[in-house]
């Protein structure tokens, strides 16, 4: 789809980047929140643990955050300066979100076996040096974070449907 602008950039450029791609944004705020709550019946099921749903209700309230805020730069945000601001207000909620996907996986992986787990840190320290990293204008892991995110959910489920022979599913 498309990559947001950050508030590095102009406000003019913001506006004109909102204007010219409405429609993409829209579907892509949409398509988030449709993968969220997918995402929200996968981690209801699983092993309830003390962090599991504190860190779970963190990463819906700033996904959703992250969803919000194009939206209402696209509909509020007329002029440059407004629509810098409001970009400015999503670049922290997406660092923070960042931070909150890190608290997740760790949670998520309280009683999981040694290799998830390390796996799931690995994971979990790329997102936070992103959320930390962001706001000072560190850029590296704007990619490789998320993505990391996405191929260990994928092998953490993965590792969730396979059970030993013997053991009850």
């Amino acid at each position: 789809m498309v990559s947001l602008p950050t508030a590095a950039q102009s406000g003019d450029r913001i506006a004109a980047f909102y204007a010219a791609h409405g429609q993409v944004i829209v579907i892509q705020q949409v398509v988030g929140a449709v993968a969220l709550a997918a995402f929200v019946l996968f981690a209801l099921s699983l092993r309830p643990n003390r962090w599991l749903r504190p860190t779970l209700l963190a990463f819906i309230a700033l996904e959703l955050v992250t969803n919000i805020v194009p939206l209402v730069i696209l509909v509020a945000a007329g002029t440059p300066g407004a629509a810098h601001s409001w970009t400015f207000v999503e670049d922290i909620a997406d660092a923070l979100f960042s931070i909150a996907i890190a608290l997740f996986v760790a949670a998520a992986t309280l009683g999981e076996p040694l290799w998830v787990r390390i796996l799931g840190y690995a994971v979990a320290a790329l997102n936070v040096l992103r959320g930390v990293g962001e706001p000072l204008g560190f850029t590296a892991l704007d990619a490789i974070a998320p993505l990391a995110f996405v191929a260990f959910m994928v092998v953490f489920s993965a590792k969730l449907l396979v059970r030993p022979l013997g053991r009850p599913a």
